[in-house]
């Protein structure tokens, strides 16, 4: 359902629903929401169950401008895809057998991406509409790098849409690239940087650093990319733990990775300084963990011990269970330990990678990745909503209120089907396969 609402007129919405969710106050059946909807977006007043909603506690004395019956809804806030490349979203769902391995996908990724800024922008503004059919309303998008050069495509595609966060800048560097890329992304800093944050400023979106994987770019390149980070006051994200080819890499030096860059001519023996030492890649990483929080996509690969590192460093972790399933990451390292994570305090949230490794092509959505951990794990709701919502807002930098129904502003809400009747609207809600809804509209991309 869709009600669409005059953005030039401030009205006060009600939403009668069959059940509402968020992880503040988990699920509530049936549930309403009272909002104040106009030009500066909208704004919870008050949330909980139907009966304890009277006029008179939500609203004082403005009155109910319209009134949404949503019984076979579930209504939660909007989605926040952690980690998500909207540049590769013109390639579309693509088969994969995980016995290929990971390095035979990433040159047919290299081959098939585009190149020209023009086409980039294309492809990331097909994501958008994409990540906003699946509920989203804040991205930590990867900025490719074709090519090996830097691209603010992505971001100046994100910075009007509806949508709000991070497009991080991804960069390699490692053997005979490292110091060229250091004077690429000195001469950024210097150049190019300080107009982009001032043409970004009121938009919502940040600009990040993405030194891409510890198996491509040189601990020495990451130490200077916090540095940078924390001298521009930038978020930092990088893919880790990812892949067997980066343990076998990281810990021995050997491996499909290790004949990729010589194959490419990027391989030099520097790369023995860092590689090579017997590391597991959290450990390798564990000095530029403790010098800027870092966002660090996937960690297929978690040991008791990285798991004890990520938690005393405070390191987010963007996991993505349908593109871990896709790359057979299970076969790998086992059953991924985001519960493990959990319990022992590392905050994690979730994303999606990119639309290549999804199964849904007419929508990049976190709610299929919590769809996917309801059905196989049983995971708890509240740890959903936190993993879909709160979790990843923090790891962003967003303002985590900003996806709950807590007093105040917030991003966007969908509405999920369930039965008209459910005695479990949440299993219901998960059970489904159907895209979600946006049951108020703003705006026409909204």
């Amino acid at each position: 359902m869709r009600t669409r609402i005059n953005p030039e007129q401030t009205q006060t919405v009600r939403i009668d629903a069959g059940a509402i969710a968020d992880a503040a106050m988990g699920v509530v059946a049936p549930g309403s929401i009272v909002l104040r909807v106009g030009p500066g977006g909208l704004d919870v007043l008050a949330s909980g169950p139907t009966g304890d909603l009277t006029p008179g506690s939500t609203t004082g004395a403005a009155p109910i401008g319209r009134t949404i019956a949503l019984p076979d809804r579930l209504v939660m806030p909007g989605l926040v895809n952690a980690h998500t490349h909207l540049d590769l979203s013109h390639i579309g769902p693509m088969p994969h057998e995980p016995g290929d391995g990971f390095v035979k996908w990433v040159d047919h990724i290299r081959a098939s991406r585009r190149s020209d800024d023009a086409e980039i922008a294309d492809a990331v503004r097909l994501g958008i509409d994409l990540s906003i059919a699946g509920g989203t309303v804040a991205v930590g998008d990867i900025a490719g790098a074709p090519g090996g050069r830097l691209t603010t495509a992505p971001a100046l595609a994100l910075a009007p849409s509806p949508l709000t966060g991070v497009s991080y800048l991804e960069f390699f560097g490692i053997g005979r690239t490292a110091a060229a890329t250091v004077e690429r992304l000195s001469a950024f800093a210097r150049g190019a940087l300080p107009a982009l944050l001032d043409r970004l400023v009121a938009s919502g979106v940040q600009i990040g650093l993405q030194p891409h994987a510890p198996n491509t770019v040189d601990l020495a390149v990451y130490r200077w990319a916090a540095a940078l980070a924390r001298a521009h006051d930038l978020p930092l994200s990088t893919h880790l733990g990812e892949t067997p080819e980066e343990r076998a890499f990281i810990a021995d030096a050997v491996g499909p990775q290790r004949t990729m860059l010589e194959r490419l001519g990027v391989w030099d023996d520097s790369i023995l300084d860092h590689a090579g030492h017997g590391k597991h890649p959290v450990e390798h990483l564990l000095p530029v963990l403790e010098q800027h929080r870092v966002l660090c996509a996937h960690v297929n690969d978690a040991t008791d011990r990285a798991i004890a590192l990520l938690a005393s460093t405070k390191t987010p972790v963007a996991y993505c269970p349908r593109a871990s399933s896709y790359f057979g990451a299970h076969d790998h390292f086992g059953p991924h330990r985001y519960l493990d994570m959990l319990d022992a305090g590392v905050p994690v949230c979730l994303g999606t990678d990119s639309i290549v490794n999804l199964d849904t092509h007419d929508r990049i959505s976190v709610l299929d990745e919590m769809r996917l951990l309801h059905r196989r794990d049983r995971t708890p709701a509240e740890t959903l909503l936190a993993m879909g919502t709160t979790h990843g807002a923090s790891a962003l930098g967003i303002d985590a209120g900003l996806v709950t129904f807590e007093p105040g502003a917030i991003l966007g809400l969908i509405a999920v089907p369930i039965g008209p009747a459910s005695s479990d609207s949440w299993s219901d809600a998960m059970a489904g396969c159907s895209a979600p809804e946006t049951p108020i509209l703003t705006q026409e991309r909204f």
